[in-house]
């Protein structure tokens, strides 16, 4: 199935989410100084996460829009360097590229591409923070998931699902909207430890 149908089929889920989500995220966030980025990287952020759950699939003209709308966002509009958009892109893919390389092939190459349109719009410091984040919550979701199988099923059902594939790109998702929204601050708070 194409992305048209995908979307189509899926149109008022992707829907809901997005205004919930983005709603929220403005409510929460109003001091943001370019509060209308957050509306633009959730249009397609939003429609990856969930297809990418329902079908492990990320699908490539979704990714290609996050991109090209990174670059005319970040550069272009708020007249950022676009050596910082392209930094963050290479942080951020090349970091998920290489924990493929090492995981043999434990992450899709879905994955990394989404990871390389999202750094676009962070830059490298708040990709690295995205990844981070992405990774917590997903170890978090991979361990819940592991008690309620055991709980469910007794601890020999582990052996049988040890294969299962579970889809990477609705953290990557959240880690990236953790990351746009307060990856410097992250940072900012990192240092300062030192």
């Amino acid at each position: 199935m194409g992305c048209f149908e995908l979307l189509k089929r899926h149109g008022q889920e992707l829907f809901a989410f997005y205004a919930a989500i983005t709603g929220a995220e403005l409510f929460v966030c109003s001091p943001i100084k370019a509060w209308w980025l957050l509306p633009m990287f959730n249009l397609t952020m939003i429609p990856l996460g969930i297809l990418d759950y329902h079908y492990k699939r990320l699908l490539n003209p979704l990714v290609l829009i996050l991109a090209v709308m990174g670059i005319m966002c970040c550069v272009v509009l708020l007249e950022k360097n676009i050596g910082d958009a392209f930094l963050g892109a290479a942080v951020f893919g090349g970091l998920l590229y290489l924990i493929r390389y090492i995981s043999k092939e434990g992450l899709g190459m879905g994955d990394i591409k989404l990871g390389t349109a999202a750094g676009i719009w962070l830059g490298p410091q708040a990709s690295v923070v995205a990844l981070y984040i992405s990774f917590i919550l997903g170890g978090l979701y991979v361990i819940c998931y592991l008690l309620m199988i055991v709980k469910r099923d007794g601890r020999n059902s582990l052996w049988k699902i040890r294969k299962k594939a579970i889809p990477f790109g609705p953290f990557l998702v959240l880690g990236s909207t953790i990351g746009l929204l307060y990856g410097e601050k992250f940072i900012e708070f990192y240092l300062s430890l030192f």
